[in-house]
């Protein structure tokens, strides 16, 4: 575990919240001291539910170290008495797992009526994502039982989660698709399960799982044991979705005829059935791919980042459907980095070798992120709140589409990313955050209609019009770099220092007709591209090349 300002993923006793918080009949307890309960306002605070979190932490203090006092089991029967789960969950936090304490002994001292349960959330060999996964797979071990199928075909769903990145709209979605097929859900889990629903899950027909961070460990696990097939695939996009629909057919029919169950085969009605309406086409994306606006994001620049689930379906997402250019992708889940790799083997910008490493990032440290963002200056960069914050700075757009979040990406609208409905949102959400081509092509036509203003700001500065540090060289040009003669230029061409450049007045009258929703970014370009080549001032003709040779 290391400490930092932010970190892309919780601790473990975190994701034991998740799964908690998620589950009706479950409650968590935490052995940990004050502050370490902080975990319980961040589910007030971003889950909209009226429900109050369900977890307890039991306060480890050091008058308690002291005095050899244990609070922990008290604690648990008061949950017992209070809260009358079907199971209790106990973790230790980050801090009192030092401490080494048998929590076996404690919870079973207690006598409680609920069974309890300690996991092991060493959150020095885990975080948020593991922990969460490997907790919902022990219990999906322990209480699966074996049972008759169901009569009908049907499903599970495993995955959505309490303050999973958009789950109970996803999970909306595909109760519409599935009701769309005539498949019925067996159980939804860990959201709204509980223990009895876990006993049912072998008697599903198949099992959905579209997220890797939670829910495929337990999927696979089921169809080891239980023979119950995993549909492991994330439908986001149109095309993906469409793949999805015709390979759960195929599936539940395959087990519809191995079990006997199915006399008449399941087939994929008309597509506008899975519209809202029931008679237009089920996603818009295709059609609102080929207008004026998205023509002009054609091998537009984009940048994405965040977990395993998410980056790859969205950088497919804009590069298949919306003939985006991906320059750069990454993910903070180094266990999931492999897979991520190959998925986007085909997608990223290779070196002569054939690789991606140079273009594909793997880190946990959002400054790394922050800089490869700087360096790319992207159209669009589609992130994690961390990144949206590093956008705000650099003045680039920026849409979140995976975890950590921010608690205006909690929304109480139906805001899916899954199946057609997803696939609107995301291009909905593109649309709206980038900035608009056409928009460009009117004002460049017609003129800014008086909203030249500029404000004073880091985002939205003069141009410098003098010298604060210069790379005197030689063979620079423009102003007092063009000239070699002095002795401390002849002294300083073998080991050149950065350049920030000045601008002349008549470059600094053509900056200021670039539309003022660009402005910014062409600045800085121009300031970097005349750092790069020596120039200490920035002349109209330098600003013309500079223009030619990033490309317009």
């Amino acid at each position: 575990m290391r400490l930092a300002l932010w970190m892309y993923q919780g601790t473990a006793h975190h994701g034991v919240g998740r799964i908690a918080n998620s589950m009706r009949g479950v409650h968590a307890v935490f052995h940990a001291p004050q502050g370490d309960d902080y975990v319980n306002p961040i589910f007030t605070m971003l889950e909209r539910t009226p429900d109050f979190p369900r977890m307890t932490t039991s306060i480890v203090s050091g008058r308690d170290l002291a005095q050899g006092t244990v609070r922990l089991p008290e604690t648990l029967r008061q949950v017992d008495a209070q809260v009358q789960p079907d199971l209790i969950i106990v973790c230790a936090s980050c801090s009192t797992i030092l401490l080494q304490e048998d929590l076996e002994r404690m919870a079973h001292s207690a006598g409680t009526r609920a069974e309890t349960l300690v996991y092991d959330a060493n959150p020095y060999r885990m975080q948020e994502v593991c922990s969460a996964d490997g907790l919902f797979t022990l219990l999906t071990q322990r209480f699966a039982r074996s049972q008759p199928p169901t009569a009908v075909p049907s499903v599970n769903i495993l995955g959505p989660a309490s303050l999973g990145f958009h789950n109970r709209s996803d999970l909306i979605c595909l109760r519409r698709m599935l009701a769309t097929l005539g498949v019925q859900v067996n159980v939804v889990a860990p959201l709204g399960a509980s223990i009895c629903d876990l006993e049912r899950l072998p008697a599903a027909w198949a099992t959905i799982a579209p997220y890797r961070e939670l829910g495929q460990n337990a999927a696979r696990w089921l169809d080891e044991q239980f023979g119950v097939p995993a549909l492991t695939d994330a439908p986001i996009g149109v095309q993906p979705t469409l793949r999805w629909l015709r390979r759960l057919v195929e599936t539940l029919n395959d087990a519809g005829e191995r079990l006997q169950r199915l006399t008449n085969p399941l087939r994929l009605p008309p597509l506008t059935a899975f519209s809202l309406d029931g008679m237009s086409a089920p996603s818009s994306v295709p059609w609102f791919a080929r207008t004026a606006d998205m023509e002009s994001y054609s091998m537009k620049r984009a940048f994405v980042f965040g977990d395993a689930t998410h980056t790859v379906g969205m950088v497919k997402f804009l590069r298949d459907e919306l003939g985006m250019q991906i320059v750069g992708a990454g993910t903070y889940l180094e266990h999931e980095a492999d897979w991520v790799r190959g998925e986007l083997q085909d997608y990223l910008p290779a070196d002569e070798t054939g690789s991606i490493d140079t273009s594909f990032l793997v880190t946990e440290v959002f400054q790394d992120v922050a800089r490869r963002i700087a360096d790319l200056t992207p159209e669009l960069v589609c992130g994690t709140q961390m990144e949206r914050h590093a956008c705000r700075k650099l003045d680039l757009p920026c849409m979140v589409i995976a975890p950590p979040t921010h608690i205006e990406n909690h929304l109480l609208s139906y805001r899916p990313v899954l199946g057609f409905d997803g696939a609107d949102v995301l291009a909905d959400t593109v649309y709206t955050t980038a900035t608009l081509g056409m928009e460009k092509h009117l004002i460049d036509m017609f003129g800014d209609a008086g909203l030249d203003y500029e404000e004073p700001g880091p985002e939205n500065r003069e141009p410098r019009t003098e010298n604060r540090e210069l790379r005197i060289d030689a063979g620079s040009k423009g102003g007092v770099a063009g000239s070699s003669s002095t002795p401390a230029a002849q002294t300083v061409t073998a080991s050149p220092r950065l350049v920030t450049p000045v601008w002349a007045p008549e470059a600094q009258a053509m900056l200021k007709k670039v539309p003022f929703f660009v402005r910014g970014r062409v600045q800085k370009n121009v300031e970097r591209y005349a750092a790069q080549h020596g120039y200490a001032t920035i002349t109209a003709e330098i600003l013309v090349e500079a223009k030619e040779a990033l490309g317009g």
